[in-house]
């Protein structure tokens, strides 16, 4: 189905809810990124079974006049967001080598991309002053393949907000294309993928009110690569969808507006597969083994 006619069932993220991400069989232990103490003190997440189990998530900071909200570093001074939820004056991160919240303004400077000549959902900001070493900040990679084919069929993690702060469920990627947001009118204007929710499936999650602008990541090597920001849901056919914008298709324009960002390459499997940049504007699903 092409994204544009399922538009009348997008449920826009900016409004927050109590419950936040969606996950099957949410366990505090299991899902939630912080313990205790969320926004003010918070105490790191020790549990052998935490999804973020040796992954660094300093790097993704948050809003604290809405602490629903988050943003994600892709440099120490470059954060990604969705253009329709965007930052305030501040942004804040806990730093697990300070083991304290730090907070630092955020720049009038953002950069807007566009898709079809049209604005699209995707949008960086700039920190007013550069995070150093000693702020112990991560910021990560973007996944990058010059194809979409790589990207189909990989477990993510989706990170939103919950009653607790922030927390993180899985999900495959399975779908792409174009959508119409937050322009409205007849022209595609964001590129992005998606992913179905099964709530037969333990550990699956779904994006909720207020998780816009939040990341997706790839598990890489053991550590995290970016793949989106949460934009949208919809119900296309009878299955739920989460959509993020796609960070790999705004690469070259990050470049040209001269933004900080460095690339995980993933290897192309055939030379064959289609070209991104010529994906057209329907979306492609990638079906999943039977879910019991």
């Amino acid at each position: 189905m092409n994204l544009r006619q399922a538009i009348t069932l997008l449920a826009l993220l900016t409004v927050s809810t109590a419950n936040g991400l969606t996950i099957v069989g949410y366990d505090p232990a299991t899902n939630d990124r912080f313990a205790s103490g969320y926004p003010s003190s918070p105490a790191a997440n020790t549990s052998v079974s935490f999804l973020g189990n040796g992954y660094d998530l300093s790097g993704v900071g948050w809003n604290p006049a809405n602490t629903t909200q988050s943003f994600t570093m892709i440099s120490n001074q470059y954060f990604v967001y969705s253009n329709h939820y965007g930052p305030s004056s501040s942004m804040n991160f806990f730093s697990p080598a300070l083991g304290s919240v730090i907070s630092r303004d955020v720049s009038s400077t953002s950069y807007n991309f566009t898709f079809n000549g049209q604005v699209s959902d995707f949008a960086i900001g700039k920190l007013s002053a550069a995070l150093t070493p000693a702020d112990g900040i991560a910021a990560y990679p973007v996944l990058y393949a010059p194809t979409i084919q790589p990207y189909l069929g990989l477990q993510v993690l989706n990170y939103g907000h919950g009653s607790n702060g922030p927390r993180l469920g899985m999900n495959l990627v399975d779908a792409y294309g174009s959508f119409n947001f937050p322009n409205g009118g007849t022209v595609d204007d964001s590129f992005g993928i998606g992913y179905s929710y099964n709530s037969n499936l333990s550990g699956d999650s779904m994006f909720e009110g207020g998780d816009s602008s939040s990341p997706t990541f790839v598990p890489w090597n053991g550590s995290l690569a970016m793949l989106g920001t949460h934009s949208v849901i919809a119900t296309i056919g009878s299955t739920p969808y989460s959509i993020d914008n796609f960070i790999p298709f705004y690469l070259d324009q990050m470049a040209l507006n001269g933004v900080d960002f460095s690339v995980i390459v993933v290897p192309e499997p055939s030379r064959t597969m289609l070209l991104l940049l010529g994906a057209c504007a329907l979306l492609r699903r990638r079906h999943r083994a039977p879910r019991e």
